[in-house]
């Protein structure tokens, strides 16, 4: 990999009105603002920012609809609310829910927090997905674990029905995942015009096996997205889980092609001499190969 001495580092927050956009250059610390959308000028406005800031550094013309040459910059950090407003605005993806057979409906049902405890009539905000897959497999914890520090779980497992987790606790597998059926199901789905999914099985966040095998049988069928939930939020309460992983499978292709339509203003070598993040929900940053529905919410 070549790489070249920059010292040009920009970082531009698009706003729903407005786009604003500080460089540095040595010493020279600018700033300006432009319109997020004007479509009669330029297609892209991080693109454009970009643009003139190189413009002002190189002291070259740049002609718009160029692709840019980003050698003397080092880095480019950016701010969204891309997925915020896709949100907002219920325009995501087609998504649909894979969940363990007979949890369907744990997404409509929630628990029981409410915003205002002594309303007679709650009403619940919609779910994100068009549609459900229930796979069919059951994986559960045996009655008589209760503290992993007081037996030797490798001496449980004498029989194929019991595995361990990723925190080396014991689990048993109650109904492997059938995947010819599974498969089947999926393929269904991609008929149907749903391009991302979200897969939540009961107690995944822990056995990861039966989610992996999913993932990879919704990967060879060709889903645009493939969101599963111990990698989005690999915590134990289900609801929360499955919540935040249908956010990620409902915002994530938004994203990327919100970055891919970026990225096609750069030449193709831009890796070699840029680093390019995005600002998450956390106030971090992270590459851009990284940047998913869920960590771009605010």
């Amino acid at each position: 990999m070549t790489v070249i001495d920059s010292n040009v580092t920009i970082a531009i927050d698009r706003g729903g009105t407005f786009t604003d956009v500080i460089f540095k250059h040595g010493d020279t610390e600018e700033t300006f603002k432009l319109l997020s959308v004007d479509p009669s000028n330029y297609k892209d406005a991080n693109i454009e920012g970009i643009r003139r800031v190189l413009e002002k550094i190189t002291g070259k013309t740049i002609p718009r609809g160029e692709k840019l040459d980003t050698k003397c910059v080092s880095s480019i950090r950016l701010g969204t609310t891309v997925a915020t407003n896709a949100l907002l605005e219920r325009k995501g993806a087609n998504c649909a829910l894979v969940t363990t057979k007979g949890f369907k409906d744990l997404l409509h049902i929630g628990d029981q927090s409410r915003p205002d405890l002594f309303a007679l009539n709650i009403v619940k905000g919609g779910v994100l997905f068009k549609d459900v897959v229930e796979a069919d497999e059951r994986v559960t914890m045996p009655a008589f674990l209760v503290d992993p520090n007081q037996y030797d779980a490798q001496d449980l497992i004498n029989g194929e029905n019991f595995v361990l987790g990723e925190t080396k606790e014991v689990f048993q597998i109650l109904k492997p995942l059938d995947t010819e059926k599974f498969e089947k199901d999926l393929q269904k789905l991609k008929d149907n015009g749903i391009e991302s999914i979200a897969i939540v099985f009961i107690h995944g966040y822990n056995y990861q096996v039966h989610e992996k095998l999913a993932g990879k049988i919704a990967e060879k069928i060709g889903f645009k997205n493939i969101s599963l939930s111990h990698e989005i939020l690999p915590v134990i309460k289900a609801v929360s889980r499955g919540q935040s992983t249908v956010v990620d499978a409902y915002l994530t292709p938004i994203v990327k092609d919100y970055i891919k339509s970026f990225l096609s203003g750069f030449k193709d070598d831009f890796e070699d001499y840029t680093r390019i993040e995005f600002m998450q929900s956390d106030g971090g940053l992270c590459s851009w190969k990284k940047f998913t529905g869920l960590r771009s919410l605010l």
